[in-house]
């Protein structure tokens, strides 16, 4: 009888440790685990970063794409608690992108880590109601850090980085006389870091097609630049229309 006691005590405690375990791991999934979409067309930092959050992260549930139109439809038909976005995710400006999705990120925390760090960039992104701005040297546990960040705290930026002047303020106009840019190639390069196409510029311009072709081709020659990602990089670079 008595060790059919001890037998039945021990079996009691061993259930109430396993009921408590399995408590706790219920428990941490529930208030840990957030979903992160990410948007950024590197391939190589992307798949890093997933393996950074994975790793270091508190089950979290990472999707990822490297084009802005599978992100907004992502983003249209699901719900998330977090979105790291680029500014330059396949031709189209991240800003550009944000504020499309406006309404779809009320409730959703958005990081923008990117390889652009003016203080301009930092400005706006603050004005827009983001909620950070990491450059993509962040670390794991600071990126970890700012990811578990109450909703409710203010804006934030890696302030150590931050560039104490913005040598590019003045560049606008400058920059716009040095390449001889004409009024309407500096009317399509608006257009274009608004992530516009050429159909779209014709038809708020009222031109062609092709006269928008020739005057992005008229750009790229001016500037000694291949394509509309190396525009727009261009353009946060020297504050064009920021």
């Amino acid at each position: 009888m008595y060790w059919i006691e001890i037998y039945s005590n021990s079996f009691t405690i061993f259930k109430t440790l396993l009921y408590i375990y399995i408590f706790l791991q219920n428990n941490s999934t529930v208030t840990g685990s957030k979903t992160i979409l990410i948007c950024d067309d590197h391939l190589l930092f992307l798949s890093g970063l997933v393996e950074i959050l994975k790793k270091f992260g508190n089950n979290y549930t990472v999707i990822t794409f490297n084009d802005s139109d599978s992100c907004k439809n992502f983003i249209y038909d699901n719900t998330i608690d977090v979105f790291i976005c680029d500014l330059n995710i396949d031709d189209v400006d991240g800003f550009v992108l944000i504020e499309e999705l406006k309404e779809h990120l009320k409730n959703v925390k958005t990081i923008i880590l990117t390889a652009y760090y003016e203080d301009y960039l930092i400005n706006k992104a603050e004005k827009m109601g983001i909620n950070a701005f990491l450059k993509k040297e962040t670390t794991a546990q600071e990126l970890i850090s700012v990811i578990e960040m109450a909703a409710e705290n203010p804006f934030y930026t890696n302030k150590s980085n931050k560039r104490l002047t913005n040598d590019f303020l003045l560049k606008d106009e400058n920059t716009i006389n040095k390449f001889k840019l004409s009024k309407q190639e500096k009317e399509i390069i608006k257009y274009i870091i608004e992530g516009k196409k050429s159909t779209e510029i014709a038809d708020i311009m009222r031109i062609t097609k092709n006269t928008v072709d020739t005057h992005r081709k008229n750009i790229h020659k001016k500037l000694e630049i291949s394509n509309s990602s190396s525009l727009i990089k261009f353009a946060h670079e020297n504050n064009l229309f920021i």
